[in-house]
């Protein structure tokens, strides 16, 4: 095949640009598959149209430089040394290039010794193969009975949307990956524990005798635990320090509380510990909606997040924990796309419905109050007889609290952010990649994920919902989440061990990858940002009463989703109470009204626009790259700095634009041009750019829609939001507000 020739893909035939059409229908499913593999996703020439370079018959001569003697005497070892030598600068010419080109791209791609032992491969269990022809018989969905060609390399394939299926370990990526250990964050045991007395209906606080050996104490030794207490988003307030000798029972009425002990020679030990504790008005709402069930199982819902790990990243980055995902029959939606740029509009878009604009309509983050309004759909479980709870850690970055007020009251009954401020402020923190690791005698990852394990342990028996999110080991870096690989497949069998799999349904999931480092500039790191990771888990009860939600999973892990499906799929679970009416009754998606649950088919034939899913976060097209250096290309960057100045400078109604230097375009440095299947009624064209502007030294990515037809003030639209590809820590410390700040570029810098 020459450079520039393209495979082009319809409902009635394939063919070669410039050749004659081929008709599948005469040719066998491998020809199919083998052709449909050649597809190139990235497709790297200027021109479509050019050849391929052959000198045909031109004399090797011209070309090396080198004279030949006569074919009938064999060239000896002492004459190609004396043409090297009188060709003495074209071989240190081609020395030059090629110590340049080594530095510049790196050794050849055969084997790494140095990170070798980061590559772990893991082996997929689905009800989807590659590079096979499936059925789903669906009484309900008739196009989910069709067969479906789903090729080799892909995750969905349909005349709409074909997402790629990424290799981990394309060199590119792996030369920045580098496995990391987990390290206990303390030597010794804790020396006090907390448990839950089923008899007294209370926590009791007590010294661990077996830790207490390893703090050598003497004579004068002495313990006292204060409570935590809520007083707003971001201050706590402490009870009196109550002594007590080996044991204490803490009051109900207290959530945590931070323990010290102290010897003559002064504070021997600091912890901190996060409780559950029986609330009459919880117990209360659980028996009366019990009582209405009559004996019907009703399915707990918990909810495990993790921040910015692709779903390519967590095959990478945690493999035993993505093989037991495999092995042990959760469900994957491979197709799972997000919706916008960062966690906030991602999250809001699953717990409410709302994208952004909405988002900030609605449940203004800005206010005291503003997020209070939102229906989050924990406020629809609570309503109808649920317990609920929602952990995060990292407070200074929270979803809901980074440049927004967060909540005037408690979003939820058991809210984690009271401990977790007074803990990062009171016990012994590292920072790790800028963010709080180690926190006392565990990470504060794990602070979080054994809240989640005691919530649902001590509800296990009752209705319960939880969300659950950490970013402390994912959020600035594509290795650091490596370390809890082991921590997290083995948290996953605690659940296991502890019957919370019995009857909840569980949800494993990300709101993207991630979004900035050197990575991300790679076309790997451009699909993963958009494409996290999403596994669910159906107790088997559920399986048994409705095999049709398992059959629909399983046909679901290679269609488009998104996060407003996964909200639709939560208020499906909710009707599987029988405490409301039916998923008809409930509110749809607020701005994805095509959205649906995922415990039913989705259409094969969706498309992003479908599914509320802008240009610039859809992974349904592949890209030609284009000259960068192109007029068009050149008009496009500079009408996408213009349109950057512009929102900076009318947002909230230009009242924070005095603070920010307008920009201007530095460079493109790379410019592709979508492939779309089917013929955009508007004539349009997509064009995805990376480039620079100064005075900020920012790297940005953005996708426009181009209609060369059109005047030029209105020939170019910016979809979805403009990404930042590299940090801007301290560039935009004069502005307190995340819509913009990645655009801000503070006015005191330039001195």
């Amino acid at each position: 095949m020459q450079t520039g020739e393209i495979f082009q893909c319809s409902d009635v035939g394939i063919e070669l640009a410039g050749k004659a059409k081929v008709d599948p229908t005469t040719q066998p499913i491998s020809w199919v598959l083998t052709m449909s593999d050649k597809r190139p996703l990235l497709d790297t020439s200027d021109n479509e149209n050019e050849g391929d370079g052959f000198m045909g018959a031109r004399d090797s001569s011209m070309t090396t430089g080198i004279t030949y003697k006569s074919a009938t005497v064999a060239p000896t070892f002492l004459w190609y040394g004396r043409q090297i030598l009188v060709r003495r600068k074209l071989f240190v010419g081609l020395l030059v290039v090629f110590i340049f080109s080594y530095f510049l791209i790196g050794p050849a791609d055969v084997l790494d010794l140095d990170n070798v032992d980061s590559i772990v491969q893991v082996h997929h269990h689905s009800g989807v193969l590659d590079n096979e022809v499936v059925s789903y018989p669906n009484p309900i969905d008739p196009e989910a009975n069709q067969k479906i060609l789903l090729p080799k390399g892909y995750l969905v394939y349909s005349n709409q949307c074909r997402i790629v299926d990424l290799d981990p370990y394309k060199r590119d990526v792996m030369r920045h990956f580098k496995r990391v250990s987990y390290k206990p964050c303390k030597q010794r045991l804790p020396l006090t524990q907390m448990r839950f007395d089923d008899h007294s209906r209370r926590y009791v606080l007590s010294i661990n005798k077996t830790a207490f050996q390893s703090y050598h104490v003497e004579n004068v030794f002495s313990c006292c635990y204060m409570g935590v207490e809520r007083v707003s988003e971001s201050n706590v307030s402490y009870t009196n320090c109550q002594h007590f000798k080996s044991k204490a029972q803490i009051s109900n009425t207290t959530d945590s509380v931070i323990v010290k002990c102290s010897t003559d020679k002064g504070q021997i030990y600091i912890n901190g510990h996060a409780t559950i504790p029986e609330r009459v008005e919880i117990q209360q709402r659980l028996k009366q909606w019990k009582r209405r069930d009559q004996g019907k199982r009703v399915p707990s819902v918990l909810m495990i997040g993790i921040d910015s790990i692709s779903r390519v990243n967590l095959i990478r980055a945690m493999p035993k924990t993505a093989q037991y995902l495999y092995d042990n029959d959760w469900f994957e939606l491979a197709g799972y796309n997000k919706i916008d740029d960062n966690t906030f509009p991602n999250i809001m878009a699953l717990m409410v419905g709302y994208n952004l604009s909405n988002a900030m309509k609605h449940c203004n983050p800005y206010v005291s109050g503003g997020l209070d309004k939102c229906d989050f759909v924990w406020k629809l479980y609570e309503k109808h007889g649920y317990a609920t709870s929602y952990g995060e850690d990292a407070v200074k970055i929270n979803t809901f609290n980074y440049l927004k007020k967060g909540f005037k009251q408690p979003p939820v009954d058991y809210y984690l952010r009271p401990y977790l401020s007074a803990a990062e402020k009171l016990l012994d923190v590292n920072v790790v990649l800028g963010l709080p690791h180690c926190l006392g005698f565990e990470t504060e990852s794990e602070h979080v994920y054994n809240y989640a394990l005691e919530f649902a342990r001590r509800y296990r028996n009752d209705s319960f919902f939880g969300f659950f999110w950490t970013n402390t080991h994912s959020h600035g870096d594509i290795s650091q989440t490596s370390s809890m690989d082991d921590y997290l497949r083995d948290y996953l069998q605690r659940l296991v061990a502890q019957g919370t799999m019995e009857h909840s349904i569980v949800v494993f999931f990300s709101d993207h990858g991630l979004r900035f480092g050197p990575t991300r500039s790679t076309w790997s790191g451009h699909l993963e940002e958009r494409l996290p990771f999403l596994f669910i888990w159906l107790p088997p009860f559920v399986r048994a009463e409705h095999p049709e939600f398992v059959d629909a999973l399983r046909q679901n892990r290679n269609r488009l989703t998104t996060p407003y499906d996964l909200h639709m799929t939560l208020k499906h679970i909710l009707t599987l109470s029988g405490r409301t009416g039916s998923l008809e009754t409930l509110d749809s998606a607020k701005d994805c009204p095509q959205c649906q649950s995922l415990l039913l088919p989705v259409p094969l034939s969706r498309s992003c626009q479908d599914v509320a899913i802008e240009d610039h976060w859809c992974t349904c097209w592949s890209y030609n790259a284009v000259k960068k250096n192109s007029k068009t290309v050149r008009h496009l960057g500079e009408r996408v700095v213009h349109y950057l100045n512009d929102y900076v400078t009318s947002f909230r109604n230009g009242s924070l634009a005095h603070l920010c230097q307008p920009l201007t375009l530095q460079g493109i440095s790379a410019a592709y041009k979508a492939k779309i299947s089917q013929v955009d009624p508007s004539q349009a064209q997509i064009y995805w750019l990376t480039f620079s502007t100064a005075p900020n030294k920012a790297l940005y990515e953005a996708t426009v829609r181009y209609i060369r037809n059109m005047t030029s003030e209105d020939n170019v639209q910016v979809t979805g939001s403009v990404s930042r590809l590299n940090s801007y820590s301290g560039e935009a410390d004069c502005m307190n507000d995340f819509a913009i700040k990645k655009y801000c570029y503070c006015r005191h810098k330039s001195g």
